[in-house]
């Protein structure tokens, strides 16, 4: 086996790789030519890998753990301490298996109902020109609240903004400037507050029959132990439910893009729709930029593309790379709405690798996103109202999406016009 190649960067190099972005890693990997590429900064080593290959490896547990490797500042903003991405082992099964017993058939079709009416209620105020971020955080904040068991009329509509509007800023403060930092630790602090009164109150007033909704789940969670949560972790799985529904906004505005930056996508879509839907929602998954990375720390020595990844190292797999990666893919570079045809249901149901936008491997065992199907359901919803129940003006507008911003999408934030 090979050792793997090193590239240092240097301080002055540092503003222009940052701006490469969801891209900076396949250039570290093109200054060494190799799939496999460690990056020396200040004091720092890290391994970057990519590819099916690699993301098999990745999530074997015997090569890979997760505890440890999560930087500090995403934790502290994104993620939550203590929270089931950190876990690993019997713990991590434990704690994960609450996340999937939530995801049965009926429930996701409580929550498509939920989000369906919600929209459709949303959009139906709508006259004259509106950004599409605004009214998806809105619609998605509410709906995966309501859903989780949450009553959101007892909140005024600002208090409702701004709890939505947090659930974005703590992605956003994970790995960008400092100024955005501090504010997704505040906007972190005040979200997990808001859940750890909900969570009391779930503990002190329980509602009978709301067992099987997340508030309820996540008050009542044990440890291996059989001991309650702390009530500061149970709040932070709680938020794992809302916070990565919110973030959905982003693949709604993506969604914009895909359909009104150009019209042939929209087309196609809306010419054979009940073939297309899911296919064009796979492809949208894969194509367009959401979570960058995943970090994990070697337990043992690794072989990937013929590489030695040594015990101890600290890796991230590149989830965009992966899914642009020509090797598996072919023309990545292109948004090809027929690309999964036949096989868009087996992508987030049965493959573990074709396609890792939210994690790859097993939902259950690996660290692959539990709301994967909500995902699926919320951009059936999205797309259905988009093409077929409502007709938008498309605004003159920046469609720019910068690939060094996280989370990323339309300078304009996806404009419409509805009469």
């Amino acid at each position: 086996m090979k050792q793997v190649p090193k590239t240092k960067i240097k301080l002055t190099e540092t503003k222009e790789l940052i701006h490469q972005g969801y891209n900076l890693l396949r250039q570290l990997r093109e200054d060494v030519d190799a799939p496999v590429v460690k990056a020396e900064f200040l004091t720092e080593d890290i391994t970057a890998i990519y590819g099916e290959e690699a993301a098999r490896k990745f999530y074997k547990p015997e090569n890979f753990t997760r505890e440890g490797a999560m930087p500090k500042p995403v934790l502290k903003t994104l993620f939550g301490e203590d929270g089931v991405q950190t876990l690993d082992g019997k713990e991590h099964h434990h704690r994960k298996n609450y996340f999937m017993d939530l995801m049965t058939p009926d429930r996701m079709e409580d929550y498509r109902k939920i989000l369906d009416r919600n929209l459709t209620t949303e959009l139906d105020k709508q006259h004259g020109e509106f950004e599409l971020f605004d009214l998806a955080n809105r619609v998605l904040f509410n709906s995966i609240c309501e859903w989780s068991g949450i009553n959101v009329d007892k909140y005024d509509l600002k208090t409702l903004d701004k709890l939505a509007h947090n659930q974005i800023s703590m992605i956003s403060g994970a790995v960008t400037s400092p100024t955005d930092h501090i504010k997704g630790i505040t906007d972190r602090n005040n979200s997990e507050k808001w859940a750890q009164d909900l969570i009391k109150e779930a503990r002190e007033h329980p509602v009978a029959e709301e067992e099987n909704r997340a508030l309820y789940t996540f008050a009542n969670a044990t440890d291996l132990d059989g001991e309650l949560l702390p009530i500061d972790v149970a709040a932070v799985e709680l938020l794992n439910i809302i916070r990565p529904t919110v973030a959905l906004t982003v693949w709604m505005v993506l969604m914009g893009h895909a359909l009104f930056a150009e019209q042939d996508v929209y087309d196609k879509l809306k010419a054979d729709f009940d073939n297309l839907q899911d296919p064009f929602i796979q492809e949208m998954r894969r194509y367009y930029p959401f979570f960058p990375m995943l970090p994990a720390i070697a337990v043992n020595d690794v072989e990937i593309n013929g590489y030695q990844i040594p015990k101890g190292s600290w890796v991230v797999l590149d989830l965009y790379g992966t899914n642009h990666d020509e090797r598996t893919i072919a023309s990545p570079e292109q948004f090809d709405i027929e690309r999964y045809i036949g096989k868009a249901k087996d992508i987030s149901y049965e493959e573990e690798y074709d396609m890792i936008a939210q994690g790859g491997g097993k939902f259950r065992e690996m660290h692959r996103c539990a709301g994967e199907w909500i995902t699926l359901h919320s951009m059936r919803v999205f797309s259905d109202h988009l093409v077929n129940k409502y007709e938008f003006t498309v605004p003159k507008q920046d469609w720019t999406i910068p690939m060094d911003q996280f989370p990323t999408y339309p300078n304009s934030k996806a404009l419409l016009f509805k009469d």
